[in-house]
């Protein structure tokens, strides 16, 4: 091994003490340009993540969409839409009240489902937060609907009266609209104009006379296309506007009564009418009996029919090339009327509130401020698939321009007070379970309308005769 000369090794023994010995400079710190900051703000995680109860509608998967690319981006707030199917929405609510859970910090949910979660006390009032977004509610949104849409109790027939909403404007907000629109009228106007018909039909008497004449055996086509299963409300969706433009009423909801209400004269006349089209028409097929949504769906899809009865929402899909052939043949009016005066339309009110349990409240509220903002509201309405009608005042002369549309058919039916709704009280499953399966047997010619619908008046009044909510029982 060679050795190192005496002063070499004295060289390397001072460099090292030197160097020892020399103060280290800190680094000096590099600012990254604006375009990586804000990179990097983007792709940080955000503090909060609001979670969302959902229904899977269009809708649903757009408002996740412009959530990610603007709400969480502006604000750093993450938010998660989710839910299980439609049919197992209400029981994932209410096991969430019952618990007192804050695993969902906003619900999206169903007119008939208000009354439960309200009662259970898991539903936060709005209007402190409306207040701090600087929104007044009764002036943002189209009357009378938004007092229904958003407070509770309400009767069914503010819908249908231009005035009865200034009643009840003391009541707290709950909920304010997430999406609106009644049921429809969908029909293919080739397949009209081929009947002879220029226009869709404007009463009962001419929609059925229309529904046989499009009626195509050899085409394998149907005038008529509508789901009357017993299951969750499909039937009562349908027979609600015969029942109520006939002049009879779901229920007398300040008397608690069903009884002579229900089983009316005129509720037993909407219901022989609304059989016949199955029974004696041959205008529909059979198995709507047992048809739920997927089936009047893929109906639409594959040409099976020539009309429906059908919502905003499903028309999105129905236009949708990538799924339906009869996309871009469909036209869309507001429902028949038993006469000229006498119209309606079943309502879906479907409203977002705050669960009262979220520990992510202001938060919510935030979330609430964006969604409800003329700029949201727009974007949903520009994106087709949505399938998305805004209750604000401010976009309503926007949607309704363009005639023959869906969106202009449930707005001008909404407008014109045609709304008709169910039950929203907590017992309006029991009610509704009834009222479905006396329905059917009418529809499917196993009981008469009158046997039908007494049974029903009989078993609904005992329902709420011991209903808690019932006045006479407080």
């Amino acid at each position: 091994m060679t050795l190192l000369k005496p002063h070499i090794f004295f060289l390397i023994i001072l460099m090292i003490v030197i160097s020892a010995c020399t103060p280290q400079q800190a680094p000096v710190p590099v600012e990254p340009d604006e375009e990586v900051a804000e990179d990097l703000l983007v792709a940080a995680e955000p503090v909060v993540t609001l979670r969302i109860l959902s229904q899977p509608l269009p809708q649903t998967s757009v408002e996740q969409q412009l959530a990610n690319e603007k709400f969480t981006p502006e604000t750093g707030i993450g938010v998660e839409i989710s839910g299980p199917p439609y049919q197992f929405v209400e029981s994932k609510m209410k096991e969430i009240c019952a618990t007192a859970s804050d695993a969902y910090d906003l619900f999206e949910i169903d007119s008939q489902w208000y009354g439960g979660v309200v009662s259970a006390n898991c539903i936060e009032p709005l209007d402190s937060c409306l207040e701090k977004l600087g929104i007044d509610y009764d002036e943002t949104f189209v009357q009378p609907l938004a007092t229904y849409n958003g407070r509770w109790p309400i009767p069914e027939a503010v819908l249908r009266d231009p005035e009865m909403w200034k009643e009840y404007i003391d009541q707290p907000v709950y909920f304010v609209p997430w999406t609106i629109g009644t049921m429809i009228l969908g029909y293919q106007d080739e397949l009209l104009a081929e009947a002879g018909y220029d226009d869709p039909p404007a009463t009962w008497d001419d929609f059925r006379d229309v529904a046989r004449a499009t009626t195509d055996e050899v085409a394998g086509r149907y005038g008529l296309g509508w789901y009357a299963s017993r299951t969750r409300d499909s039937i009562t969706l349908q027979w609600l506007p015969f029942l109520i433009s006939y002049g009879a009423k779901i229920w007398d909801g300040v008397n608690w009564q069903a009884d002579r209400v229900i089983n009316s004269p005129e509720a037993v006349a909407a219901c022989e009418d609304f059989v016949a089209i199955n029974l004696e028409d041959g205008s529909t097929d059979l198995g709507t009996a047992n048809w739920l949504v997927d089936d009047l769906l893929n109906g639409a899809y594959n040409d099976k029919y020539a009309m429906n009865f059908t919502w905003l929402n499903f028309a999105a899909a129905m236009d949708n090339p990538d799924v339906s052939q009869t996309a871009g043949r469909w036209k869309y009016a507001p429902l028949p009327c038993y006469t000229n005066s006498s119209c309606a339309a079943t309502y879906s009110s479907q409203g977002i509130g705050i669960n009262a349990n979220s520990k992510n409240k202001e938060e919510a509220c935030q979330y609430l401020g964006w969604l409800l903002s003329k700029d949201t509201q727009t974007d949903l309405i520009n994106q087709p698939t949505a399938g998305f009608a805004s209750a604000r005042n401010d976009l309503l002369e926007m949607q309704m321009a363009d005639e023959g549309t869906a969106r202009w058919a449930s707005l001008y039916s909404i407008i014109n007070g045609y709304g008709a709704d169910l039950w929203t009280y907590p017992e309006y499953a029991q009610l509704l379970a009834v009222q479905q399966n006396y329905l059917n047997l009418a529809y499917i010619g196993q009981l008469s309308c009158k046997e039908a619908l007494d049974q029903t008046a009989l078993l609904q009044q005992r329902i709420m005769d011991t209903s808690p909510n019932n006045p006479k029982n407080q």
